[in-house]
């Protein structure tokens, strides 16, 4: 198992990796360059013909005597899902350059693994001594190393050494994330100063790249966090009661046409409030309660500044009426579009306690799957929403809630779901969709098709998949209120 799940970490970190590289290096016409365009022409196509071309040409490659082309048929042999093949040519690979760029992108591994601040930075000083940066043309396998040192400092209060590391990034390409990453941590210890320096070096990073006026894959990834650099250094201002300046980085996101996230809401309803524009907060969140968007916290600041604004409740109760009823109708007509009626895939298992179960004995029964990892924080993120939908349903026979924990990069995958859950305080029915030790594939969650998680399915009581889902927006309880309609409207 360790194996395994340290060769699904390899090529994770492969594919990132030779993105980046391929982002930051300019162009060439390089033998390897060629090959590369050439593969991804042929695995794009429909014809099976070049499939088999594709195989005939990557096996031809695996008698090359360098890294670079040896990892280059690893990658395509990965996404024709030859996975035997695959790990094979990892070994190979480690085995005959243990000093190559694949050995340094997967041992960095090391010091994620280890949680002590000062116990991380010497595995990782250990690390740089071994694969010293100067003998590397890519340098963002370092900058990940720097960013994790610095916020787990960070994270323990110990900001000087934080932004030692910090100070360190060097890739263009990807500093201003690692800056961000590093901020959130200083900023989550109550550092607003230091998380306050990080962040604005993020934006302006992004800003030069965006001055540029480039095409280029470097400056639309430098761009892409623009946005939550900008949201993120408003709730800070706001934080150190800079309302004016908070309030106008915040607004760069709404002109750029993003909409918020919901705590960016919340820090612009702050704003508003504290800059004595009651009546602009009232009617955005007036909005955001009529679209099933408010969190609670906001109904209660709706009362509050209607009562401020119309001097009594006068009123009030037919408001909050009218906004349930057209909340209702968003809901409906959100769930009219998104209906399907496709067979689910039967599986049989067993659940972390041993129990057997089958989707087919489940007939008659709403049964909603929801696929996750602990590694994906949009996953964990919805959590709170589907710990209360099971909280709706537990005494509810005919609605059954299945956790399917998949694509596992832990070595102990079992163990990290059942503690996270726990720790978490998440009662949830939990099965481990792990990988096969033949196929070496996530058996359950390819048969659904899944091609990213969180996805969850609704399954009604006849066996078929009649809702999709991706993603929820609004508040938990807005969500939970959407998730209900959903297991409502597919009863018998």
């Amino acid at each position: 198992m360790k194996k395994l799940v340290l060769n699904a970490f390899i090529l994770s970190v492969m594919l990132i990796i030779s993105a980046s590289v391929y982002a930051q290096a300019p162009r060439s016409s390089s033998p390897v360059d060629s090959l590369q365009r050439r593969f991804s022409a042929m695995i794009r196509s429909n014809d099976s013909s070049q499939k088999d071309l594709l195989k005939k040409e990557l096996y031809q490659l695996t008698k090359s005597k360098d890294e670079q082309s040896l990892t280059l048929a690893m990658r395509f042999f990965d996404q024709l899902k030859m996975n035997a093949t695959t790990d094979s040519l990892i070994n190979v690979i480690k085995k005959r350059f243990p000093k190559g760029n694949l050995a340094r992108n997967t041992e960095i591994q090391i010091v994620y693994d280890e949680k002590d601040p000062v116990k991380k930075e010497a595995e990782f000083q250990k690390y740089l001594k071994k694969f010293p940066p100067e003998k590397f043309t890519d340098k963002i396998v370092f900058d990940y190393g720097y960013c994790d040192v610095a916020s787990a400092y960070a994270q323990a209060g110990n900001s000087t050494k934080a932004m030692e590391y910090a100070n360190k990034l060097e890739s263009t390409v990807w500093k201003g994330e690692g800056w961000a990453v590093i901020a959130a941590s200083l900023k989550g210890n109550g550092d607003l100063e230091n998380a306050g320096v990080l962040i604005k070096k993020s934006i302006t990073n992004a800003e030069n790249a965006m001055k540029s006026n480039s095409q280029s894959n470097d400056t639309r990834f430098i761009s892409t966090g623009y946005y939550t650099y900008c949201g993120m250094y408003a709730d800070i201002l706001y934080r150190q009661k800079k309302y004016e300046e908070a309030l106008s980085y915040l607004l760069k996101k709404k002109l750029g046409g993003r909409t918020y996230d919901a705590s960016e809401k919340q820090t612009y309803i702050n704003l508003l409030i504290a800059l004595g524009r009651n009546l602009e907060a009232f009617l955005y969140l007036n909005d955001q309660i009529k679209e099933g968007m408010g969190a609670p916290s906001d109904l209660t600041r709706f009362k509050e500044l209607y009562i401020k604004l119309n001097g009594s409740d006068s009123g009030l109760s037919e408001i909050l009426g009218a906004a349930r009823k057209k909340q209702t109708e968003i809901i409906k007509q959100k769930l009219a579009k998104e209906i399907i009626n496709i067979p689910a895939p039967l599986f049989t298992t067993k659940d972390v306690d041993g129990n057997t179960l089958s989707l087919a004995d489940m007939k008659g029964k709403v049964v909603i799957v929801d696929f996750w990892a602990t590694w994906c924080g949009p996953c964990k993120k919805s959590f709170p929403t589907m710990q209360l939908a099971v909280n709706k349903y537990k005494n509810d026979p005919n609605v059954k809630f299945l956790f399917i924990h998949t694509w596992e990069k832990e070595e102990n995958p079992t163990e990290a779901a059942i503690n996270y859950l726990k720790e978490s305080n998440f009662s949830f029915h939990l099965i481990m969709d792990l990988k096969d030790p033949v196929t070496k594939t996530n058996n359950i969650v390819t048969s659904y098709k899944v091609s990213g998680i969180p996805t969850k399915f609704i399954i009604d009581g006849e066996g078929n998949i009649r809702y999709k889902v991706t993603g929820f927006s609004g508040s938990d309880e807005a969500a939970l209120e959407e998730l209900s309609a959903m297991i409502e409207s597919v009863r018998k």
